[in-house]
């Protein structure tokens, strides 16, 4: 009796193992039959891609008929995203269906992994799903410091402007975000923006007018010029570094008045304040820049002498004699910047 237990066990196992491994097997057939049809329509698709991506003729789409042809739709539309014009990329997004994509998307925002949420809210971007934004403001509120840039970059990217201000306010807000890490979102927005950056200015802490501020000159915005002259007496040295960099941007405007104010920094008690200085006059071919610059060879910061020395190089003739003149300073910290600068711009 034991042995006929035994046995209708054995044979038991047996059969549960032959279900299995049959189940394994055509699991198996199924997955590389899947995989054999995706190369070949991902073939191609290639054929095609290269063609919209190299040719003018901007009436050549891909229509995707299957499931299986839409997903390697999306995937190919995500590798050569940065390669696609705007106008091709629109034309193919709407024949794969966004239902089709924001079945994914919604997997992944619900997803208990922030990793996969990253992805999502990455992808609501890539794929500009306006219907989504709810989500993504409502998301702004995330601890998450990564999750929070991609998020608000996916605003941006669907709806330009429309809510730089409300991501403005999240990010800036307890400094949740690095400076340039802010600027490079709002380099993302399009069109004009000098209003809001003029608020900003106004309305703002000083983490957020010093973004403000660099924004207005990399924009060439000419209200930059009177929040510059404010910022430069600033107490905050952030302020005053941030007015010299959007005047980097700005250049020499040929404002007299302007740039009286900048060479009064030459003085500052900070050192990035005249590291920054320095930098800046590398672009004002002026007679009282030179000086400057010989002056703050002498200074006792290594970074602000190599900006200047930098700088004298960049203006020419009239630099290169100010060096030349400091070889023979009793400065030795002068002497020795000029000569490491000279040498460079002959081995240049």
């Amino acid at each position: 009796m034991f042995r006929q237990y035994v046995l209708v066990a054995l044979i038991s196992m047996l059969i549960i193992d032959l279900l299995i491994f049959s189940f394994l097997l055509v699991k198996k057939i199924a997955k590389n039959d899947v995989k054999r049809r995706k190369v070949k329509i991902q073939n191609k698709y290639d054929k095609l891609f290269l063609h919209l991506i190299m040719d003018t003729d901007q009436s050549m789409t891909i229509t995707p008929k299957t499931h299986l042809e839409k997903q390697v739709l999306h995937e190919l539309v995500l590798h050569y995203n940065t390669v696609l014009s705007g106008d091709v990329r629109k034309k193919l997004l709407d024949n794969i269906d966004k239902s089709f994509i924001s079945v994914r998307i919604n997997r992944y925002l619900r997803s208990k992994s922030i990793w996969k949420n990253k992805v999502g809210t990455f992808l609501i971007g890539e794929y500009e799903l306006n219907d989504l934004l709810p989500t993504l403001l409502e998301q702004l509120n995330t601890p998450d410091q990564e999750l929070l840039f991609v998020t608000a970059r996916s605003i941006i990217v669907v709806s330009n402007d429309q809510y730089i201000e409300d991501i403005l306010q999240v990010v800036t807000r307890r400094e949740k975000m690095t400076k340039q890490n802010v600027l490079t979102l709002i380099d993302l927005v399009e069109g004009d923006i000098e209003a809001i950056l003029d608020k900003a200015m106004v309305e703002g802490n000083s983490f957020l007018r010093a973004i403000a501020l660099e924004e207005l000159g990399k924009r060439n915005y000419m209200k930059s010029i009177y929040w510059i002259k404010c910022m430069l007496t600033q107490s905050e040295k952030e302020l005053r570094i941030a007015a010299l960099k959007a005047s980097y941007s700005l250049g020499d405007i040929g404002d007299e008045s302007y740039l009286q104010g900048l060479y009064q920094l030459q003085t500052d008690p900070e050192w990035e304040v005249r590291a920054f200085l320095a930098k800046f006059l590398m672009k004002v071919n002026r007679s009282p820049a030179i000086d400057i610059l010989t002056n703050l060879m002498s200074d006792q910061n290594w970074y602000v002498r190599y900006n200047a020395s930098n700088a004298l190089l960049a203006q020419g003739e009239k630099g290169e004699l100010a060096l030349m003149e400091l070889l023979k300073s009793e400065d030795a910290f002068a002497r020795d910047a000029a000569h490491a600068v000279l040498q460079r711009g002959i081995l240049l």
